[in-house]
């Protein structure tokens, strides 16, 4: 199901992107133009909900994120350096999809009534954030 872009407010604004649950459903197709940020891809949260709860997992996400979670919090997590290594590098490619990913629709297979989802809770609303000028 495509959950439809709604208009921001004000005259000739534009709409906000929304978030598209992925299906298996027999027919179901991804809309043209929506980006997924599953787990095998750059944008997926690396932090396995299986091993950490999902609640947490997606706060972990958000800190991974927003560069609070530090080689020494992934440490004590139990993540050894290559590891660590590679969450850095992920994130750093990540980070320079963000014009890229500004403004499109993302999809994952959280449901959409989900309570915690990266994409929804984390993504969508650092991505589309009004930009501050540096």
């Amino acid at each position: 199901m495509r959950i439809a872009a709604t208009p921001r407010s004000g005259a000739g604004a534009t709409p906000t992107p929304r978030y598209v649950r992925r299906s298996r459903k027999k027919g179901f197709r991804t809309p043209e133009g929506v980006i997924y940020c599953g787990r095998p891809t750059v944008r997926g949260n690396p932090f396995d909900w299986r091993i950490h709860g999902i609640a947490r997992a997606v706060r972990l996400y958000a800190d991974w994120f927003d560069y609070r979670l530090s080689a020494l919090a992934l440490e004590r997590m139990g993540f050894c350096p290559a590891e660590i290594d590679a969450l850095t590098r992920k994130r750093e490619r990540l980070r320079q999809q963000e014009a890229w990913l500004r403004g499109k629709e993302l999809s994952c297979w959280c449901a959409e009534n989900a309570r915690f989802c990266h994409v929804r809770t984390v993504l969508l609303p650092r991505l589309n954030a009004p930009e501050t000028p540096s």
